[in-house]
């Protein structure tokens, strides 16, 4: 795959959702015809290729990435990803709107500071041209001034208002949550140094995300019982019926849960002070955090996912004596702390339980879904009326609150305080 792209070096990559394929298609044609080299999927994937390795190789070698914007484009998960990854990259987006659909906040995100071209009209030879010459300039490094196709807005005005927004936001951002958590730097770290993990008989070694400087741990195949561990007497209803699971393929896992330095990286936000750089992140939306690890060309963990890498091949409820691998209402002393300041699990993971609880990317179910996918993506975006999950508790979790089994369901829009991040690593 790596020799068939190599002479595509520069050209534009086509994101799109398989309901728009004719309109992608017709997008090719028409940029091709004007001597430009377009990457679009199916037809430049080679047989027998790995389909998601092939799609970031075309991103990362993309000049533009021409994003077909519609309601089907905004509940697909692969249109998302690859414009986290476009995003990350720092490609010249442009998005082709086929309709004034309201965009998640997810798509926003990576596409608020993009020169839009509006074809509410369709896909007409008009707005064909009119893209074509946005994406000629583009290509030629020049400044491309897309107008707004029937409402005529100046691009620069909107540009300057999101700027001043999300200045605005950043202050908040920072700030409120400095009101409501007192910071408390341990006075040692207690890692406990143990070696990687084995995978086939192989030390597989930690791995550094270069788009957010994260470290990953790798989580090998296996199977797990899910759900109310044996003899527990804490458990909920939502932890039932336990149930065998099987992760068909491993995955990378943050080794701990973003922190406030990390986070500042992608978002480009204010750095935290010295003293609050290691504290995780927390104050997050479940919408916040699905794009945060898109934009670090990962997602978020499905629930079992998260379950089977936290649990480390403990059946109980715990993965250890709670005092010493969690901050939780029985130590913490009603703050938040540093990551990586307790014994990790048997991966290398810090803080599964305590500290910031932590979204999955799955939709709560009041009983577990044997139909669910254990590993990989799960549907998105979540429908309005869909609560999300936080699993592992928080730093004022009472001890029941921090079982390896508990569910919490939340809003998927709202901001919740004491709700982290921590992505696995595509």
């Amino acid at each position: 795959m790596g020799l068939a792209l190599a002479h595509m070096s520069g050209h534009v990559f086509i994101s799109y959702s398989s309901g728009d394929k004719v309109v992608a298609d017709r997008i090719c044609a028409s940029l091709e015809g004007a001597g430009h080299r377009c990457w679009i999927a199916p037809r430049d994937i080679e047989p027998g290729a790995d389909y998601p390795a092939a799609i970031i190789q075309g991103l990362q070698l993309a000049r533009a990435v021409v994003v077909v914007v519609s309601a089907a484009s905004v509940a697909s998960p692969n249109v998302l990803s690859e414009i986290g990854h476009a995003f990350g990259e720092k490609k010249t987006i442009i998005p082709f709107r086929l309709s004034n659909v309201v965009l998640p906040s997810n798509f926003d995100y990576f596409l608020s500071l993009s020169q839009w071209l509006d074809a509410h009209d369709g896909c007409t030879s008009q707005n064909l041209a009119r893209l074509t010459e946005a994406v000629s300039e583009a290509m030629s490094g020049a400044t491309t001034i897309l107008t707004e196709g029937r409402t005529g807005l100046n691009r620069r005005m909107l540009f300057a208002a999101v700027v001043l927004v999300i200045a605005v936001a950043v202050v908040v951002y920072w700030r409120w949550p400095s009101a409501k958590i007192e910071v408390k730097l341990p006075s040692r770290r207690t890692d406990t140094g143990l070696p990687p993990p084995v995978v086939e008989g192989k030390a597989t070694r930690p791995r550094m995300n270069p788009k957010d400087g994260s470290t990953y741990v790798w989580i090998p195949p296996g199977s797990f019982t899910m759900g109310c561990s044996p003899g527990d007497t804490e458990c909920n209803p939502d932890e039932l019926p336990a149930h065998l699971v099987e992760i068909p393929r491993g995955f990378w896992l943050g080794q701990t849960e973003v922190t406030r330095a990390t986070y500042s990286r992608v978002r480009k936000s204010t750095s935290p002070s010295q003293m609050e750089a290691r504290l995780p992140v927390v104050g997050t939306s479940w919408r916040q955090a699905n794009a945060y690890c898109a934009a670090t060309s990962g997602r978020l963990p499905t629930e079992a996912e998260w379950e089977y890498a936290a649990r480390g091949g403990v059946s109980g409820p715990y993965y250890g004596t709670p005092s010493e691998i969690a901050w939780y209402a029985g130590n913490s002393g009603g703050i938040l702390h540093e990551v990586a300041t307790r014994q990790p699990d048997s991966y290398g993971l810090y803080d599964m339980l305590g500290n910031a609880s932590e979204w999955v990317a799955d939709r709560y179910f009041q009983s577990y879904d044997p139909d669910a996918p254990a590993i990989g993506n799960v549907q998105q975006p979540l429908a309005p009326n869909a609560f999300a999950l936080t699993r592992g508790g928080y730093w004022q979790s009472e001890l029941p609150n921090i079982r390896v089994s508990r569910r919490a369901e939340m809003e998927n829009d709202d901001s919740v305080p004491m709700a982290g991040i921590r992505c696995v690593m595509e």
